[in-house]
């Protein structure tokens, strides 16, 4: 479809248009009287809509007016964000880098802090991820969204509880559309990598009744990925100079780091989310208007995974080399991991290695289910908000499932392996015969099959059960204009109260060769459960292997359970119970000036928690319950002065606190009473607080350009660590026994730190330039999306033993996160490339030791994920206007999972995904 409009009536259409998808009320007629300024009355050709640049134009608008520092996504006409989950579209905004699971984005480090610092909300209602702190934004299909803030600065009027800041997902409400609408799409697709199928589909319909005073809206999507992986890790390392016999203790060995084992582990994974949200808005009043809504997302992750460990301990040896020196450390000369062995740590030969299998059968599902009433009046000069929320999630831990096999104690029957680990990014192993002549060992005929060496079955476990978190809140505001210091202001006051319950079950069947011998059965082989499939991945293991059936795991275990082989096992152990109750008041004030806003205030919150578990205390198991609470003080001052109509400066001075997980605060404590020792979670542990300060200057060109640049800095207090010290309580004491003097490790508070950065951001398109050059038409469909940030972060980790204080980067912080994309809209294509690349980040903290006068790692020390980049092509061609054809490819670099271990030298994983296309059909009406 061809049309001739001016250019002043385009964008007066296309933008307001957007803009009633984006905004509430007020943004939108501020935007449309805005975009209905005169402009020059030239005539072009268009055909079809703008996605892009309508989804850009709406959150630029919102962006703009917002009190503070935000970053806003928008969908686009049709009610549709370019990514599947929230993660994944969250990351093509500024200061936003993802952390991802099986190639997947999941978790949000916002401007270089920790996931767990990261705050979520619905609607403006907090909610708690089904993992807790840990929020998990894969489990949130884009579909429920019409829009996201990722809020960077925090308002008092917005939960303290959060240092990096919060991301908000706004829903759909049939107010958004001008009467009714059905919108939807369905696509199909492919993952190279063992070529699984990939289905995406999406519905909504929303409709208004009585005189357009009632509205309703429902929505529901389903989303669906078969997937394999190729995988090796090579950890846990072994400890320099510890005493175990078999490790390296020569001189020098402070510099040489030795795997225990290598591993592998092919999955085969089904993985989707559905979601369904109904909503209810009445409107009887110009002053008064009522809504109820229900959102339910779930995220399914079906795992078969094939585990085969080759342990490089546990009786492997390898031909002392009688040329070496240096043995001023008595060890065992058969040693496989020794300098004086003949291996080195990268590569060699070890005789008799021990294999563990273990194949996992997942069925793990974690769901959000949230339920919010609320109403908005203007009664008396006030604004009034109200809302009431119950929140359900869980994070689900089945496994239906789990038999392991291990080698048996016979040196023949154990394979001999050449590793070879001096490419870091292909550790591989070899494997042999043993051949044992008296006590020498050798390397026999080349196997090809793992399993032609004989395992021996050792236990089948099955699991149910997981985490579930069930909230309560009810949330007051109220605002009004009033005069202050002599000029027009906004004062606006509230409270929240909201209890939140998280509790763990579970339950487990085991049964072992015990019980099956006195059942009179046969133990079962890695025959009863294997199938004949073809290798689905491209890594070259070095053997074959085959796959084994989930469904003959799971009737294999029935059938135990129905013949009572084996048995359910006492979970009162996982058992815990942790009640957090929160009071929150605030009071802000926005003072209006010629010039911009000053917005000040602060917010109180006090926070009670109870913790419950069921430890084992001199061989009984005791319900043991501990209180803990705090108050903190949020002030904050935010200052958005306005250069020009163009040009914004934001300052920024907020404070703001990150409370320790629900599993961290859980008084799930474990006690061993020979050495003195106890673990678990810290009840007394206290919020990690912070103090940031933001400086941003942004442009909002009337072209649709955008440029932004800024700096921030956190001041870090009370960060938590895992540490060791005196427990310190009588509560674990029984008549025969102190306790209070044990060695007790668990997280505690300690460290303080710094995190500073600069961030840039530049959206632009050509069409000026191309206009001005008199250039063809056909280029002026192109623009430009550019974003980086820049961290500089420490963080003091406690001294630990012989560990002195270290400074180490905050964990999620890279270095450089950067964000390149190129768009095209022009002749009903809109297409965009998009490219991201971050730095290394620590992804945890490990131990350390002194040897030799040498701080070294105790085991992996810490943990790092390395640089890692991601490509992504997505397009969409408009065959009129309520149909449109869609394709997708995402992951096109097939950029690998990568981690390490203290160095680069040290990898512990590798992990690779493939690419995926999709192709589908978008439809509106």
């Amino acid at each position: 479809m061809t049309v001739h409009v001016t250019r002043a009536a385009l964008m007066g259409a296309v933008g307001s248009f957007a803009l009633l998808i984006a905004t509430d009320a007020a943004a939108q007629n501020a935007a449309a009287s805005t975009e209905s300024a005169p402009q020059a009355a030239e005539t072009i050709v268009v055909r079809g809509s703008r996605p892009i640049f309508e989804s850009d134009r709406a959150a630029l608008q919102v962006q703009r007016n917002a009190p503070a520092l935000v970053s806003v996504l928008s969908a686009d006409e049709a009610g549709r964000l370019a990514d599947q989950n929230i993660a994944d579209a969250v990351s093509r905004l500024p200061g936003v880098a993802v952390e991802k699971d099986q190639g997947q984005s999941r978790y949000v480090n916002l401007r270089g802090q920790p996931r767990r610092w990261v705050t979520y909300s619905i609607d403006g209602m907090s909610v708690v991820s089904p993992e807790g702190r840990d929020t998990r934004f894969d489990n949130v299909p884009t579909a429920i969204a019409s829009q996201v803030s990722v809020n960077k600065a925090i308002t008092p009027d917005m939960s303290g509880d959060t240092v990096a800041g919060n991301i908000n997902i706004r829903t759909r409400s049939a107010f958004d559309y001008r009467g009714r609408r059905i919108t939807g799409g369905l696509s199909l697709g492919q993952v190279e990598l063992g070529g699984g199928r990939e289905i995406d589909a999406s519905l909504v319909v929303a409709d208004r009744f009585f005189d357009g005073k009632l509205g309703l809206l429902a929505q529901a999507s389903f989303y669906e990925r078969e997937m394999v992986t190729d995988n090796w890790e090579t950890d846990p390392y072994l400890r320099p100079g510890s005493t175990t016999s078999g490790i390296d203790r020569r001189p020098g060995s402070e510099t040489r780091r030795w795997a225990r084992e290598y591993e592998n582990k092919p999955y085969r994974l089904t993985r989707g989310n559905i979601s369904g949200s109904v909503r209810a808005d009445w409107r009887p009043t110009e002053q008064d208007s009522f809504f109820a809504q229900s959102v339910y997302s779930q995220f399914t992750d079906i795992e078969l995974r094939n585990n085969y460990i080759f342990r490089f301990d546990n009786g492997a040896t390898n031909t002392p080399n009688t040329a070496c020196s240096g043995t001023v450390t008595p060890i065992t000369t058969s040693a496989a991991n020794d300098f004086c062995a003949g291996n080195l740590p990268n590569k060699g030969t070890v005789y008799g290695v021990q294999m563990n299998w273990n194949f996992r059968t997942g069925d793990i599902k974690e769901y959000i289910f949230t339920n919010t009433i609320g109403g908005k009046h203007a009664r008396f000069g006030w604004d009034i908000d109200w809302r009431l929320n119950f929140t359900e999630t869980e994070d689900g831990q089945d496994l239906t499932g789990t038999p392991t096999f291990q080698s048996p104690t016979t040196v023949t029957s154990r394979p001999t392996v050449d590793y070879d680990f001096t490419d870091v990014r292909n550790n591989t192993v070899r494997l042999f015969n043993t051949v044992l002549t008296g006590t020498t060992r050798s390397k026999g005929a080349a196997v090809s099959s793992v399993e032609a060496f004989p395992m021996l079955f050792t236990d089948i476990i099955d699991a149910e059960g997981g985490d579930l978190t069930a909230a309560w809140t009810g949330k007051f505001d109220a605002s009004r204009d009033i005069s202050l210091f002599g000029a027009e202001a906004t004062l606006k006051l509230g409270g929240l109260y909201t209890t939140r319950d998280k509790k763990r079950r579970l339950t487990q069947y085991r049964a072992r060769p015990a019980d099956f011998t006195a059942a009179g059965v046969a133990l079962p082989t890695y025959n009863d459960f294997a199938i004949d499939t073809a290798f689905k991945g491209e890594y070259a293991l070095g053997y074959t292997f085959r796959y084994y059936s989930g469904d003959k795991v799971r009737d294999f275990v029935q059938s135990l359970k129905d013949r009572r082989i084996g048995s359910y096992q006492d979970g009162s152990g996982e058992y815990f119970e942790v009640t957090e109750d929160i009071a929150a008041a605030y009071a802000m004030a926005t003072v209006k000036q010629d010039w911009g806003s000053v917005i000040f205030g602060g917010r109180v919150e006090r926070t009670e928690n109870t913790s419950k578990a069921l430890p084992i205390i001199g061989g009984v198991r005791v319900l043991t319950q501990l209180k803990s609470d705090d108050t903190l003080f949020y002030p904050s001052v935010h200052v958005n002065y306005d250069l020009n109509e163009e040009m914004k400066v934001r300052l920024s001075l907020n404070s703001g606190a990150a409370r320790p997980d629900f599993d961290d605060l859980a008084a799930n404590f474990s006690i061993d009473d020979a050495p003195g020792t106890i673990t678990g979670g810290n009840p007394e542990a206290k919020p990690e607080k912070s103090v940031g300060f933001d400086a941003y200057f942004e442009w909002y060109m009337k072209s649709q350009g955008y440029f932004q640049i800024g700096f921030y800095y956190k001041d870090i207090k009370d960060a938590l660590f895992t540490q060791s010290g005196t427990f310190g309580s009588t509560i674990l004491n029984t008549p025969d026994r102190d306790r209070s003097g044990y060695n007790f490790t668990t997280v505690r508070n300690g460290g303080d730190g710094k995190l500073m950065g600069v961030e840039v951001a530049f959206n632009h398109t050509i069409e000026e330039l191309v206009e001005s050059m008199n250039g063809p038409d056909w280029l002026e469909g192109f623009g430009i999306r550019l974003s980086a940030n820049f961290n500089d972060s420490e963080i003091n980790v406690p001294a630990v033993g012989t560990a002195p204080l270290r400074v180490v980067d905050l964990p999620g912080a890279s270095d450089v996160v950067t964000n390149v994309g190129l768009t095209y809209e022009k002749y009903g294509l809109s297409a965009r490339i998009a490219y991201q690349y971050r730095t290394k980040w620590l992804q945890s903290v490990g131990g350390y030791t002194t040897v030799n006068g040498v701080l070294v790692p105790d085991g992996n020390g810490d943990i790092y994920w390395n640089d890692s980049e991601s490509l992504s092509v997505s397009a969409r061609y408009e065959l009129n206007d309520n149909i449109e054809l869609t394709f997708d490819g995402v992951n096109l670099a097939d950029s690998p999972g990568r981690r390490f271990a203290d160095s680069e030298l040290n990898p512990i994983e590798y992990e690779t995904f493939g690419p995926r296309y999709m192709v589908g059909v978008r439809f509106k009406y």
